[in-house]
C-alpha cells in the first residue's frame, strides 16, 4: 500500500512538473508563465523531499538521541541534505518570483501589456 502511494505521489509530482514546463512554453501571458514556473518549482522541491524520505518505521528526526545505537539512528533518520536543499530552493524561488512579478508589473505600467508576443514586438521595434 505504501509503495502504491509513493508511486502515485511520484507520478503526480512528475505530472505537475510537466504541466509547469508546458505552461511556461505555451502561454504568452507573463503572469501565467510566472505561475507555471512556480508550479514546476514546487514540484521539484517536493520531489527532493520525496527522495530524502526513508521507508523504515518509525522515522526519526535528524537529531541523535542517546538511547539509540548509532547504526540504528543512521538506518532510520531522515536525510537532512535534501531538506536543506529544498529550504534554499524555496528562498531562491521566492526571490525569483518577486523579481519576475516586479518586472511584469513594471513592464505593464510602461507599455500596457504583459503578453510575450507584444513584448517581443516592442523590444524588437526599439532595437531598430
Amino acid at each position: 500500500m505504501i509503495d502504491f502511494l509513493l508511486a502515485y505521489i511520484t507520478i503526480t509530482l512528475f505530472a505537475m512538473l510537466l504541466l509547469g514546463i508546458y505552461g511556461v512554453a505555451t502561454r504568452s501571458n507573463l503572469i501565467k508563465k510566472i505561475i507555471m514556473l512556480n508550479i514546476a518549482n514546487d514540484a521539484i522541491n517536493m520531489l527532493f523531499v520525496l527522495i530524502g524520505y526513508r521507508m523504515t518505521f518509525p522515522v526519526f528526526p535528524p537529531i541523535y538521541e542517546s538511547h539509540l545505537t548509532f547504526e540504528e539512528f543512521l538506518s532510520r533518520a531522515v536525510d537532512p541534505v535534501p531538506q536543506a536543499l529544498v529550504l534554499t530552493a524555496v528562498v531562491i524561488g521566492m526571490a525569483m518570483n518577486i523579481l519576475l512579478t516586479t518586472y511584469a508589473i513594471q513592464f505593464y505600467r510602461l507599455h500596457g501589456t504583459v503578453d510575450a508576443r507584444d513584448i517581443a514586438e516592442i523590444v524588437g521595434g526599439e532595437e531598430s
